[in-house]
């Protein structure tokens, strides 16, 4: 008797991904710490300044209007505030290094500064 060879490849079987596992996380269609920083810029206009009809509306122009764009800026890419934010950090020019653990050669302004 001999071994028995399957006939073709092995069946694949599809297993679904749940989409949770690649959405962003969006509060109210907008990155969830931008939300926060409205809702706390809000409540600090009305409770915070005062109840006058000035910081009421303001506050109302803020969550509808500030809102709206930072909902479109999330379709755009919904990790685009964070990114902003990260690069703030970075350098604008990164001189070139002779070797990873030279000290880094200094730079010069372009523009002298006037005494």
């Amino acid at each position: 008797m001999g071994t028995v060879i399957p006939a073709g490849p092995p069946s694949l079987e599809a297993h679904p991904i749940h989409p949770a596992l690649y959405r962003p996380v969006l509060f109210a269609g907008a990155e969830p710490t931008v939300v926060v920083l409205e809702v706390t810029t809000a409540f600090a206009l009305v409770f915070g300044v005062g109840l006058h009809v000035a910081t009421v509306v303001l506050a109302v122009f803020y969550l509808t209007v500030v809102h709206a764009v930072m909902v479109w800026v999330a379709k755009q890419d919904p990790q685009m505030i964070g990114l902003y934010v990260r690069s703030l950090g970075a350098r604008d020019f990164y001189p070139a290094h002779a070797s990873v653990h030279a000290a880094p050669p200094p730079v010069h302004p372009s523009i002298p500064q006037g005494h």
